[in-house]
């Protein structure tokens, strides 16, 4: 018998639980049926849309210097803010105004 075989026989012989039935028995005595599929992320572009607008020059700038050249920073930005507006929370729009006059 080869060394490979007595390393087969031994695993097949050992009083140990096999791992494989740890991982197929759940704990109730049925059997686990795999991952539990995840609903798909969903797309940047099914989240948002692209709209062109004119905006200030005074409060771009602003916007630009909170984002700090964070990725999707000044998107966020904008829609915190029109959110807000439109949700007239109008203690959050006095400090916006205060903020950008």
């Amino acid at each position: 018998m080869s060394k490979i075989d007595d390393i087969k026989n031994k695993i097949k012989n050992s009083n140990r639980p096999s791992i494989h039935n740890e991982l197929i028995d759940s704990g109730n005595g049925q059997v686990d049926q795999g991952p539990v599929k995840r609903e798909k992320k969903k797309k940047f572009e099914e989240l948002y849309t692209r709209s062109t607008i004119w905006i200030e020059n005074d409060i771009l700038k602003k916007i630009e210097q909170t984002a700090a050249g964070e990725r999707g920073e000044k998107t966020r930005i904008v829609n915190d803010a029109l959110k807000m507006y439109l949700a007239n929370d109008w203690n959050w729009i006095r400090t916006f105004t205060f903020l950008f006059t």
